[in-house]
């Protein structure tokens, strides 16, 4: 984790046009707007990282990409005492998880701010957060113990 930290604080990361961050952002708001016009909101659009429609409208910021549960799985599965190919096939598969549940997570925001606006808030900052985290830990607990029971699997011995 320390490393995620230190890297997010880098100008690469963290330029407002051309950083990671929010390229990263754009690339949310637009497929989450693809997924969102294919359900009927023909006239949401997305321009940067705001999705805008008659009916309302919601910006994706820096903690609303599941970076940061993203980074705590990924920690979790490197510090483990497995071998790297499944370590590998952790991160790669427990990421695009993550990274499928955070769409489905924006969209329902959408929604949210457009069908239930008095709900928006306690589902933004208070559910989907505490969901993101407990997932993490979910996944890398589900993915320990699969680990651990495969045939042939053998846990290194730390000394």
């Amino acid at each position: 984790m320390l490393v995620y930290w230190w890297f997010s604080t880098t100008p690469a990361m963290n330029d407002k046009e051309k950083g990671f961050f929010a390229r990263y952002l754009r690339v949310n708001a637009s497929a989450s707007a693809w997924v969102l016009q294919r359900a009927g909101y023909d006239d949401l659009t997305a321009r940067g990282k705001a999705l805008n429609s008659k009916r309302g409208s919601i910006t994706v910021e820096r903690g609303c990409d599941a970076i940061e549960p993203t980074a705590l799985f990924v920690s979790a599965v490197l510090a483990s005492p497995v071998r790297w190919a499944p370590k590998v096939i952790a991160v790669l598969v427990g990421s695009a998880i993550l990274a499928v549940i955070n769409f489905v997570r924006i969209i329902s925001l959408f929604l949210a701010a457009v069908h239930w606006r008095a709900a928006f808030d306690i589902l933004h900052l208070d559910v989907w957060q505490a969901v993101f985290i407990f997932l993490a830990i979910f996944l890398w607990a589900y993915w320990a113990a699969w680990a651990k029971r495969r045939p042939g699997a053998s846990v290194r011995a730390r000394t």
